[in-house]
């Protein structure tokens, strides 16, 4: 940047003449002395024009009467109110909450979609419909939920929380509770779970938590005590069917397949890949659109744009479109009709915080909204790809720190279904296809039909060794959960239950107040209540440093990504340059953010001072018009000649043109009129030259 950018300590500039009490001789001060405001400590009085003017320190800062300089308030003007990195719930939005900043409650809001739970003092995903909807119930409240008739609403710190019933349950609402579902009003089975039907060649299987009707083969029955079709010799022998062979009907399960009547059981046959069962003709036709629905005739092999989804395609098979996915960091390109290297960005599939190294090992990329951002380590660090953050060169990157030759291929330590390939000389990680792993004899990806790397299913759940915790399988990989305080992970149920004596602390060894690392939140940590080890959330700046066992502020990214500016993330916090072409603004650089500023009442940034500044003094022309007329303002540069003002010197002060009994009154600057306005309740007494109570004014 060529503009010179140095720290910002404030603006301090005499040009607002403000209240007066009791009036002031030109000789009482010399110009640029300061005092303390006795009224007000974050704001000072300063010699302008031979009388003291008050002027007001930065937001968040105090007059420090020795250094006589505005500095950062640390309690010494205004104590704190609250504690640092304190977060609270708040009152008025339950999709946010208040954080202790500098002594001060900050108002925060949860990202889109989640909701602050107070409980686990942290944002989560909202599934019980608080998204800043002012939802206002009373606790213990309990009502219908109405997508799902096994489960109802709670109402739990002011919002709506789905609860479940147990299994065979439904909510009844007349009773406002759980009942045993004993007429079937509310199916609530557990996946593959069975029922016998009146047909003894019939049953019920449980799929996707509704009961799904299937029939045994021909010549079977179903033995309702192994729950398995078995041959009929004789235990079923027909009973309950009333069909004839060769006989014809309706699979209400299936319309691209029927019914047919064999040996006195109906049978469940399938169509021909395309083709559905025409009920009035009693026979398999082709399928334009009634049974699958989307009536397409293409020809298998054609490929086409999937328009849900730019890094995936849809091909033709049997006649129907089926979805396919490009491999990661591809997309499908129209005019090739295939998946191509998305080098350009133009679809980036990635997921949010995974990374992937760069040519050069001091920097990294980082998937940020759905994008790969570039980022740059700190100088003498470097980009540990298996560890995924940056850490002390030693050597490893310094330019070289690579052996490898370009095409190499190696396992993954820390990925079995990916694998490592050279590239510039620099290990990079690659991710194999979905449900293949990397076999290190053909050094190749291969379908990973014997499990060999983790292919859990999503949703699926597993016990850990502490009972207050369990893991559960997101995105292909198992994560690890913890209830909440005074719960248990009851592995029968895979759902957390309040603990009366099942868990009870075994399992953990803690200390009341006892704090950990949190493996599933590095921004977080594990502190121990009641003698279970509790989630808690550092700070939205902070990151949980396990050397020092406490919340720190992220300064080297360790947790939370850098994310600022480009013309901010090498420079100190509040620096500060002029804006080309506009004499009174400014770029001012806050915790990495760029802002533009703008000069006060008509005035300009001097670069030379790093203030605003009369323009008479800075010399600049953007080509606009000085301020004119009597309310140009205290830094006009002309003025209309003619009002009160004309001749008077900076600070001479007349009552409001309107009448004595005001609250108005006039200061003189550059010959022009400025107004101001006593405060509530005060009125312009001209002969004190001050804002004064209503008795003490003769009007």
């Amino acid at each position: 940047m060529a503009q010179s950018r140095t720290k910002h300590y404030g603006v301090a500039l005499c040009l607002i003449i403000s209240l007066f009490v009791g009036s002031s001789s030109a000789a009482c001060c010399s110009e640029g002395d300061t005092k303390v405001d006795p009224d007000d400590c974050t704001k000072y009085l300063i010699c302008c024009h031979g009388e003291f003017v008050s002027k007001s320190c930065a937001s968040g800062s105090y007059w420090n009467s020795e250094i006589e300089i505005c500095v950062v308030d640390d309690g010494q003007c205004r104590p704190p109110t609250c504690v640092d990195g304190e977060i609270t719930p708040n009152p008025d939005d339950c999709a946010g909450y208040l954080e202790c900043v500098n002594g001060n409650e900050v108002i925060l809001t949860c990202p889109d979609g989640d909701y602050f739970n107070s409980t686990l003092n942290q944002c989560v995903e909202d599934t019980c419909g608080c998204n800043g909807n002012g939802t206002i119930c009373t606790d213990g409240e309990l009502k219908v939920d109405p997508t799902n008739c096994a489960g109802y609403l709670a109402c739990s710190n002011g919002n709506w929380v789905s609860k479940q019933c147990a299994d065979g349950a439904y909510f009844n609402v007349t009773l406002e509770s759980c009942v045993p579902d004993d007429e079937g009003i509310c199916v609530n089975c557990n996946e593959g779970s069975t029922k016998p039907l009146a047909d003894c060649t019939m049953y019920e299987i449980c799929s996707g938590g509704k009961y799904v009707t299937k029939s045994c083969d021909s010549g079977y029955y179903w033995n309702n005590q192994t729950e398995v079709c078995e041959v009929d010799e004789g235990q079923c022998n027909g009973n309950g069917t009333t069909c004839t062979d060769g006989e014809l009907k309706v699979d209400p399960t299936n319309c691209a397949g029927y019914l047919a009547c064999s040996n006195g059981n109906w049978v469940s046959k399938q169509c021909a890949d395309g083709a559905y069962f025409n009920v009035t003709l009693e026979s398999c036709v082709l399928d334009e659109g009634q049974c699958n629905g989307n009536g397409t005739t293409c020809t298998d092999g054609e490929l086409k744009v999937d328009p849900t989804n730019c890094a995936g395609y849809l091909a033709c098979s049997n006649g129907n479109w089926v979805s396919k996915q490009c491999a990661d960091g591809a997309y499908f390109n129209v005019t090739l009709e295939s998946c191509v290297p998305d080098d350009e960005g133009i679809c980036v599939n990635c997921n949010e915080g995974s990374t992937k190294p760069l040519a050069d090992c001091t920097m990294y990329e980082i998937c940020s909204g759905g994008k790969y951002v570039t980022k740059s380590c700190d100088t003498g660090y470097y980009w540990n790809n298996q560890t995924e953050v940056c850490d002390v060169d030693e050597g490893q990157c310094n330019g070289n720190g690579t052996t490898c030759t370009d095409g190499e291929l190696k396992v993954d330590p820390t990925n079995c279904a990916g694998y490592l390939a050279c590239s510039n000389g620099n290990w990079v990680s690659k991710q194999c296809a979905d449900g293949a792993y990397f076999n290190v004899t053909l050094e190749s990806c291969v379908p990973d039909d014997e499990g060999i790397c983790v292919n859990c299913n999503e949703g699926s759940t597993k016990p850990l060794a502490d009972c207050t915790m369990y893991e559960i399988c997101s995105g292909g990989k198992y994560v690890t959960k913890s209830c909440d305080s005074g719960y248990y992970w009851n592995n029968q149920t895979e759902v957390c239950e309040v603990d009366n004596g099942q868990c009870n602390g075994n399992g953990t060894t803690c200390t009341e107040n006892e704090v950990k690392v949190n493996p599933a939140d590095c921004a977080g940590y594990l502190q121990c209540i009641n003698g279970n080890f509790v989630a808690r959330m550092c700070s939205a700046t902070q990151f949980f440093n396990a050397t020092l066992n406490e919340c720190e502020v992220d300064t080297q990214n360790v947790c939370i990504p850098k994310t600022c500016d480009p013309d901010c993330c090498d420079v100190p916090n509040n620096s500060i340059w002029p804006v080309e072409k506009n004499c009174s603004a400014f770029y001012q650089c806050v915790n990495g953010n760029k802002y533009e500023q703008r000069c006060s009442n008509n005035l300009q940034y001097n670069s030379l001072i790093e203030q605003c500044d009369y323009p008479e003094n800075v010399k600049c022309d953007d080509g606009s018009a000085p301020p004119s007329g009597p309310n140009a303002g205290p830094s006009g540069t002309y003025c209309e000649s003619h009002g009160r003002c004309v001749g008077q010197r900076d600070g001479t002060m007349f009552a409001d043109a309107s009448g004595d009994c005001s609250s108005n009154y006039v200061v003189c600057q550059c010959e022009c009129e400025v107004n101001f306005t006593c405060s509530s309740g005060l009125l312009y007494n001209s002969q004190v030259k001050s804002c004064d109570w209503p008795d003490n004014v003769k009007c």
